[in-house]
Formats: structure tokens, sequence, C-alpha cells
């Protein structure tokens, strides 16, 4: 408990207009905004998400997407955090995995929803593609921007 409440006064402590750029803070606003999309259509019962598919693309094909773009956004945070380490895909990989998994137990609770070891998988191969995906792109930029 006592670890909560130190926690809490660092943050009451932090200035984010100083110690915070506007890129990074957009970035969280994006990569929270999409959490929290991805929270509500998990809330949705079996048969209101089974219409929001498109165009008939199959289930798994569309977690890998879901998770894909969650794995970009991560990716495109850690990246401004950590100056661009090359540990960034593991760890947002990992935190698709990890929100793949609290997604698949909240839905469990949901009515008409299951728990399905196959989503998690597809989410976890969706995060790090996106993951990878915003390296090579970064990459490609910086080429660009060098070579011109």
């Amino acid at each position: 408990m006592t670890i909560v409440v130190e926690i809490l006064k660092n943050l009451r402590a932090i200035d984010i207009g100083k110690n915070m750029n506007r890129p990074l803070a957009l970035s969280l606003v994006a990569l929270i905004s999409y959490m929290t999309l991805i929270f509500y259509l998990s809330s949705q019962p079996a048969d209101v998400s089974a219409g929001i598919e498109i165009f008939d693309i199959p289930r798994i094909i569309m977690h890998v997407g879901e998770y894909g773009i969650l794995g970009l956004l991560m990716n495109l945070v850690v990246t401004q955090i950590s100056s661009k380490n090359p540990k960034s895909v593991l760890y947002s990989a990992a935190f698709c995995s990890m929100y793949g998994v609290t997604d698949e137990v909240h839905q469990y609770f949901v009515p008409t929803r299951c728990f399905d070891i196959c989503d998690i998988l597809a989410d976890t191969i969706g995060g790090l593609a996106g993951a990878v995906f915003l390296v090579i792109l970064l990459n490609m930029l910086k080429v660009e921007k060098t070579g011109s």
C-alpha cells in the first residue's frame, strides 16, 4: 500500500508541461484511447461483435490486425521513452500479449463471449508485427532523411 501512495505522490509532482514532450504525450493519448476502444469492443456480446466483422475477414485475422495497431502504438511510446532501444519490439510485443490475456479474461465475464487461447496467440503475433513494422518505418524515414 505504501508503494502505491509513493507512486501517487511522485505522479502529482510531475509537471506534464515541463517533463513530457508533445509527441510523447500524443502517443500516450493515442495508445490509451486505442486500448479503451479494444476494451469497449470486447465488452460487447458476441452477436454484436460478429456484426462488426468487415468483408468476411476471419476473426483471427482481425485480432492480428487489431493488435498490430496496438503493437505499433506501444512501440511508438517505448521508442520515444528509451531512445529507440532495440529491445523496444520485445517490450511492445510482451505488452500486447499481456493486454491480450487481460482482454480474454475480461471477455470470459461478458455474456456470450469466451476465453480463447488462439486469440491470445493472434494478439501476440499482431503486436509483434506492429512493433516490427514501426521499426521498419522509422528506418525507412531515417534513410530518406539522410539520403535527401
